[in-house]
């Protein structure tokens, strides 16, 4: 019987959603829990030009990559405690983890959500400047945008914006709007000390759409679902998504009083803990018709 694998963490509400699930359609699912996998976890691989072989055997079940006829990876390089991490030994075991990761799944002749290209390896997040490079005919229009580490290109890139301007930590998935002479003062107090991106902030509705590889759900900023986006749109969205390569993403856009829609930014891996119950369910049941391979091929 195949094997559905979903390798991630037990706390994501996105694998527990999709691993009971596929338990509910008696599905035979193995969730490997990422943070606990070491030192118990036995992988054994030998690549070949005529296909995967090997095994992989983790709490007295042994599973051969034959038999696995899907693959949910949620992983984010990281089989080690935070305590483990901080030292020497800890980081060289997460970069050959995530070596390992990358190969093995790039080999693997079943459906996998996401098998990631090299450019998105160490990218979780795409910012405007990175779309702008990586999707040069995205069907979205993208904010203006600078990233600088001179204060004083900072302050004129906010002269020259009619409203407000958005700062973003090039790290850290937050943003901040720039509006009054108080804000830039607390930005200028960053100069030195790390680059600055800023964007113009677009004034509008704003949504996420989750992207399963042809279905697209929106949902808005109380975490419900919205219904009510153009086919075109979804059709972008789609597109985005397949040029990137990735089964499942979410894009941040906004829908601004004129008709135009822009997209602020893409998550590969995306969190489900801002939706509601039924986006939740929503999300996990189109993961499991990708993983089952029902779902309409792109």
């Amino acid at each position: 019987m195949s094997v559905i694998l979903i390798l991630g963490r037990t706390e994501d509400p996105c694998c527990r959603l999709v691993n009971e699930q596929l338990l509910a359609a008696g599905r035979d699912v193995c969730l490997l829990p990422e943070d606990q996998l070491l030192p118990g976890l036995h992988f054994g691989w030998k690549p070949s030009r005529l296909g995967q072989q090997g095994s992989i055997e983790y709490s007295g079940r042994e599973i051969d990559f034959v038999d696995i006829s899907g693959i949910l990876c949620r992983a984010w390089g990281v089989p080690v405690p935070a305590e483990d991490f901080a030292t020497s030994d800890g980081r060289y075991i997460c970069a050959e983890w995530n070596a390992l990761l990358m190969a093995w799944l790039q080999g693997m002749p079943c459906t996998v959500v996401n098998r990631i290209r090299p450019q998105l390896w160490y990218k979780a997040q795409l910012n405007a400047p990175d779309m702008a490079s990586l999707l040069p005919g995205i069907g979205f229009r993208l904010p203006r945008a600078l990233v600088t580490t001179s204060i004083d290109d900072a302050n004129e890139f906010c002269r020259s914006i009619r409203g407000s301007v958005r700062y973003s930590p090039l790290t850290r998935a937050s943003t901040y709007r720039v509006q009054t002479e108080a804000d830039r003062e607390k930005l200028a107090a960053l100069d030195g000390t790390l680059p600055l991106y800023l964007t113009e902030w677009i004034e509008g509705g704003a949504a996420d759409a989750f992207v399963i590889r042809s279905e697209v759900l929106f949902v808005d900023h109380n975490g419900w679902l919205s219904d009510d986006r153009s086919e075109a749109i979804s059709k972008h969205c789609v597109e985005v998504s397949d040029t990137l390569g990735l089964a499942f993403c979410k894009l941040s856009l906004v829908a601004t009083p004129d008709g135009d829609w822009y997209c602020l930014g893409l998550d590969r891996a995306p969190q489900i803990y801002q939706c509601g119950t039924e986006s939740q369910t929503r999300i996990a049941r189109a993961l499991v018709r990708v993983l089952s391979n029902e779902a309409e091929p792109r």
